[in-house]
């Protein structure tokens, strides 16, 4: 039993301890060591409603929801025992006689007396902040309702710019669960081509927080890529703290198909005014020059034949002949060249031998090579075949051929050569010519670029049976290619299949 001079320190203790808790400015209780209430503060008996001379002498684990006694009066022993303040989220029985959510410090203090031991306690009313959760948990469930029935891909991003949240249709189309596509995980599904641009848009927008949009593709659930258009926007609390992004993406493949059929449309626009510009200007200038050319000397020859010499009228002559099968190979060529653009010249494959087809051009071209005294060496095994249209093939060798004395000076050399390679036969005109600039070499084959020179005997050309051959040859599924050095000579390459594919 306690002394009369102990009983005194006590209650001036508690008076003590009484006047300093009222001006804490949350509810304060005191309590003895055996848990029982012995004072409270005015806001601690607001808190709980009442009045202290009804509820001092009672044990405050009778305020604490029967369901959190047992952790409060752990906390009591806790805090007794390591002499370190407990803190514990528990329910206390406010004036209303409703349990509210509360946050309960609980720190243990002895006096010099051991027997005068008190816990103070003090609460704090969690009941705004828990509305405020469950307002938040409301409507952040809310969102993502809403988001889940958006016909587009929504994302939400964190400060680090870690996806925390993706909806409905953007884990049916990746084809993977929600946790799949969380963190960073998503840029797995997103074509290597456009990762790098990608990472770097969506870093500098986080970095600098500003909105962005970004086209990249995106695989879905059936391994297809298809192009995106993701958006992305700041999200800021109430006091304009940065909270991270929220964004969408947009399926654009539809549109992507759609503007690359516009460009190929566009494409071939270009190329047919190309090919126009090019045919008139051949009719109008090139094939006009040896026609007018024709007819000059036949007026000429018409006029003056009877004054003439024999060896002046054969000059003439040859001169004459030159001009009519300068304009018949274009002509040729242009007629050739037409219906192919139409679509009229049937691709009609057969096995014939290469050595040949040379062997006749040879004799076609005798007076040309005898001309400049150029060597022609054909250098072909015999039995060596091609499966591919002959009247096609002998074009292209002949405008190769025609085009390899044009450039060729007088004794010089013109090989042409076949070679088998993997099922397809590679054949070859070279000469040892006055060869093209590097500059000049990405100009061949092209309607829409004007290139032309004149022979080593200022023979004229208009570029078309370049572009012819690169027709035939690639409408019998082949290629052709060139390989040249300025003054030492070029050599022209394409390839036939040597066997029927089909």
């Amino acid at each position: 039993m306690n002394s009369q001079n102990e009983i005194n320190t006590n209650h001036s203790l508690i008076n003590n301890l009484a006047g300093i808790i009222e001006q804490f400015p949350s509810p304060v209780f005191l309590l003895n060591d055996a848990g029982i209430l012995i004072e409270m503060n005015h806001l601690g008996a607001a808190l709980i409603g009442k009045e202290k001379k009804k509820i001092i002498s009672k044990k405050f684990s009778e305020l604490i929801e029967k369901n959190h006694r047992d952790d409060f009066n752990k906390a009591l022993e806790n805090a007794c025992a390591c002499l370190k303040p407990q803190v514990i989220e528990t329910k206390v029985r406010g004036a209303d006689k409703n349990y509210f959510p509360s946050l309960v410090l609980v720190k243990c203090s002895e006096s010099p007396h051991p027997e005068a031991k008190f816990f103070f306690l003090s609460v704090i009313d969690l009941t705004n902040q828990k509305m405020k959760e469950e307002v938040i948990i409301e409507s952040q469930a809310r969102f993502e309702n809403i988001a889940n029935t958006a016909p587009v891909m929504i994302w939400i991003a964190d400060v680090e710019g870690l996806f925390s949240f993706v909806n409905r249709v953007w884990t049916e189309y990746i084809g993977k669960k929600q946790g799949y596509n969380l963190g960073m995980n998503w840029l797995n599904e997103v074509h290597h081509e456009d990762m790098e641009d990608l990472v770097n848009k969506y870093r500098d927008a986080f970095a600098n927080r500003k909105s962005f949009t970004h086209e990249f593709r995106l695989k879905g659930k059936d391994s297809r890529f298809q192009w995106m258009m993701i958006r992305g926007v700041p999200r800021l609390s109430p006091e304009n703290i940065f909270l991270g992004f929220i964004g969408s993406c947009t399926n654009i493949n539809a549109q992507k198909e759609f503007e690359e059929k516009i460009k190929k449309v566009n494409d071939e626009l270009v190329e047919i005014n190309a090919v126009k510009d090019k045919f008139f200007s051949i009719i109008s200038h090139d094939l006009r020059s040896p026609l007018g050319g024709l007819m000059g000397i036949l007026e000429i020859l018409e006029e003056g034949y009877d004054s003439m010499e024999e060896q002046e009228i054969r000059e003439i002559i040859t001169e004459a002949a030159s001009s009519s099968k300068l304009a018949y190979n274009l002509m040729e060529n242009l007629l050739q060249w037409s219906r192919i653009q139409t679509g009229k010249i049937p691709y009609e494959p057969e096995k014939f031998e290469i050595l040949s087809v040379l062997q006749k051009l040879e004799l076609l071209f005798a007076q040309n090579l005898k001309n400049k005294e150029i060597k022609f060496i054909i250098d072909v095994q015999p039995g060596t075949f091609a499966y591919a249209d002959v009247k096609m093939t002998e074009t292209i060798l002949r405008n190769l051929i025609s085009n390899a004395i044009k450039f060729t000076n007088i004794n010089g050399t013109i090989t042409a050569a076949a070679e088998l390679k993997d099922k397809f036969i590679i054949l070859k005109v070279g000469d040892t010519g006055v060869g093209i600039d590097e500059k000049d070499l990405s100009k061949l084959f092209r309607m829409d670029v004007s290139f032309t020179t004149k022979g080593t005997a200022k023979e004229t050309g208009t570029g078309l049976g370049l572009i012819l051959c690169k027709e035939l040859v690639e409408r019998q599924g082949g290629e052709i290619w060139v390989e040249s050095r300025k003054n030492i000579g070029t050599a022209f390459y394409f390839k036939l299949p040597s066997e029927n594919f089909r």
